[in-house]
């Protein structure tokens, strides 16, 4: 079921970013995984220096974040593409 395979990108990302972030740091994270016409975007929201540490110098780390994902849909299905919302201040 699709809720699943959301659920499932979710757990995978945040086991991820726990490799590199303090687990408590990645708790405070927003995922959101949602389906459209290309496949699931999933959107991340959350304080400041968490996101930093997930994009990374010159946006290195989302870069190689982003590859990962990639893997994962293909386990699954699923086109994956991520969208970090950074906080406008």
């Amino acid at each position: 079921k699709m809720s699943e395979k959301l659920q499932e990108i979710e757990k995978r990302l945040r086991t991820l970013f726990s490799l590199w972030i303090d687990p408590q740091k990645v708790e405070k994270l927003d995922i959101k995984a949602n389906v459209d016409e290309r496949g699931v975007l999933v959107e991340i929201t959350g304080p400041k220096e968490v996101l930093s540490l997930i994009i990374g110098k010159k946006g290195s780390t989302i870069n190689a974040v982003r590859k990962i994902t990639k893997s994962i849909g293909g386990s699954i299905g699923a086109a994956i593409s991520l969208k970090v919302n950074t906080p406008k201040s």
